[in-house]
């Protein structure tokens, strides 16, 4: 099962960056990106890297700086987004998120420390690479999805308040295809790079990158509301900004299910992708307890317009 296998990887990888992050030396700031890179977390991001690595031929320990380096440029967005400008979260995974241990002047600085580490030690092992051109535009395939074209314009939405006065569902698109989208195409994208796939199963995972970042955050937003959080941030009690605004539960899972599906007709015609389509399956599966009550709900919620557009039922 695909499950497991992530779960051995997770397991491995937290030791290896655990002893690369104990490595550093410094005071507080050094303290501060160790507390944010090893709070936990599922790891999908580098496990991605290497599922698309393997296709080529690669091994952990070849693209262990790419997965390492992904990882950090994904927790410097946690604590960025975090921050008291941003989402106002005082907690992450469970416990307190970096600025609310280390205030909020020091968790800017380590977010920005933990991107800058990440590219230095990207370009550190880039001559140990077995194909370094490829492994140098892997770290540019990061680099760029990471970046105002991806991520960063992604998160923009989050925050114009211009946008948000009349956010339509392709707005949320694009701020789902930004935020999570475009680091799963750096994932995916630079194993591939890493490996020296062609360039059309590179556009295929890039493809699927995309279409799998938008339904992994729909399917997120959908487990908070059917958790009864209801679309409510619980800390201050304000309305958060997801996508669910614009689905119900039942079309959400269509929508999920059809977004999933395009982003396995992408790659599934590459050899070797076989350990991508279990993973994306097991990533936006269903149970069918669930689905039987999503198609409940939009029966009685059928019947309930039906009844009060016609006076006389």
């Amino acid at each position: 099962m695909i499950e497991d296998v992530l779960k051995r990887f997770a397991e491995k990888f937290d030791k290896d960056i655990e002893r690369e992050m104990n490595a550093l030396r410094g005071g507080t700031l050094v303290n501060a990106m160790r507390y944010s890179v090893l709070g936990g977390g599922k790891r999908l991001r580098p496990f991605m890297v290497l599922l698309a690595a393997e296709m080529g031929g690669l091994t952990y320990d070849d693209v262990f700086p790419l997965m390492f380096g992904i990882e950090l440029v994904h927790s410097y967005s946690l604590v960025h987004d975090d921050l008291p400008c941003m989402d106002d979260d005082d907690y992450r995974r469970g416990r307190k998120s970096t600025h609310a241990v280390y205030g909020e002047a020091m968790g800017v600085l380590a977010g920005d420390a933990l991107l800058n580490y990440a590219y230095e030690y990207m370009l550190a092992n880039a001559v140990k690479a077995k194909n370094v051109g490829g492994y140098i535009t892997a770290i540019s395939c990061i680099m760029v999805r990471a970046g105002y074209m991806g991520m960063l314009g992604g998160q923009s939405y989050d925050i114009d308040e211009e946008i948000k006065k009349n956010f339509k569902r392709d707005d949320f698109i694009n701020m789902y295809s930004g935020k999570t989208g475009a680091l799963f195409q750096a994932a995916l994208g630079a194993g591939a790079f890493a490996a020296g796939l062609s360039e059309q199963d590179i556009l295929s995972l890039l493809k699927c990158g995309n279409y799998l970042g938008i339904a992994f955050q729909l399917k997120d937003d959908l487990d908070d509301l059917t958790q009864d959080q209801k679309g409510v941030d619980q800390k201050e009690k304000k309305p958060c900004l997801t996508m669910m605004s614009t689905f119900t539960e039942q079309s959400a899972r269509e929508y999920i299910e059809l977004n999933r599906d395009v982003a396995i007709d992408a790659v599934s015609e590459i050899k070797g992708s076989e350990n991508i389509v279990s993973f994306i399956k097991a990533l936006l599966s269903f149970p069918a307890t669930e689905q039987k009550k999503g198609e409940k709900d939009t029966e009685e919620k059928t019947e309930t317009e039906q009844g009060e557009q016609d006076p006389k039922q």
